[in-house]
């Protein structure tokens, strides 16, 4: 797929009501507004922001808000917002910004969407402070509700977008389970600094094929916390640089 293509498809996904209007999405602005390396940054980046529902939800005085993403629209939006906002081919570009510019970036649920999650990651650790933090969030393709369901011999990803308007196919285009996740960031000089898994409080999404209570059973007990490779729905991690080898 061309950068052009890329751009054209990402401008009509970034608009999808779910990812504007989601328990998922609420659940990562008040991680996020809560932790106290982001209240205390003076800068925040974030990649593949949408329309900048996370950055606006840390706004503050004195600290800078930038946001990237592939569409043009998502970028007009971003700075109708009042945020600086720069449209970046997630894909093959770099980063528009210098080395260790931003105390925090930010990178939810992008990394899945990228043929080559590792060069992306690249980019965010360059841009990060040598002191500063990344967080980083990616769905767990292989919780126990996927797996039911291609056991049954359908495929649905319940933390995709595209069964809910019919499309063909997926669009990640990587698929994370906890150890994979783990490794990528490992392999791409991170440390994990604290791990936080994603489950709703109620079920919301037709894919899943049962009442929305029934979400209680895993999080009542807190199965997802306790059990993350079965049972979250998503891998929330802050994340800070590995010191590299010396040669």
């Amino acid at each position: 797929m061309t950068g052009a293509a890329r751009t054209e498809y990402y401008g009509d996904y970034w608009r999808a009501p779910e990812l504007e209007h989601s328990e998922h999405l609420r659940w990562k602005i008040e991680a996020t507004r809560h932790k106290t390396r982001v209240r205390a940054a003076r800068s925040v980046l974030d990649v593949g922001c949408g329309s900048g529902a996370v950055l606006a939800a840390i706004a503050d005085a004195g600290k800078r808000l930038c946001g990237v993403e592939m569409s043009s629209e998502a970028v007009a939006a971003l700075r109708a917002r009042g945020i600086e906002g720069h449209a970046v081919d997630l894909e093959g570009g770099r980063l528009p910004f210098a080395d260790g510019e931003f105390e925090v970036v930010l990178c939810f649920d992008v990394l899945e969407h990228v043929f080559a999650p590792e060069r992306l990651l690249a980019e965010i650790r360059r841009v990060l402070a040598d002191d500063g933090a990344a967080l980083l969030c990616v769905p767990n393709t292989l919780n126990l509700f996927n797996r039911l369901v291609f056991l049954s011999g359908r495929f649905v990803d319940v933390m995709d977008t595209s069964h809910r308007s019919g499309e063909l196919f997926s669009n990640h285009l990587r698929l994370f389970n906890k150890d994979l996740f783990e490794r990528l960031l490992d392999g791409g000089g991170f440390r994990v600094a604290q791990r936080e898994f994603y489950f709703p409080a109620r079920f919301s999404d037709p894919g899943v094929g049962m009442p929305s209570s029934l979400a209680r059973l895993v999080t009542l007990p807190r199965l997802h916390e306790r059990l993350p490779t079965l049972f979250a729905m998503g891998f929330f991690y802050t994340c800070e640089k590995a010191r590299r080898a010396a040669l």
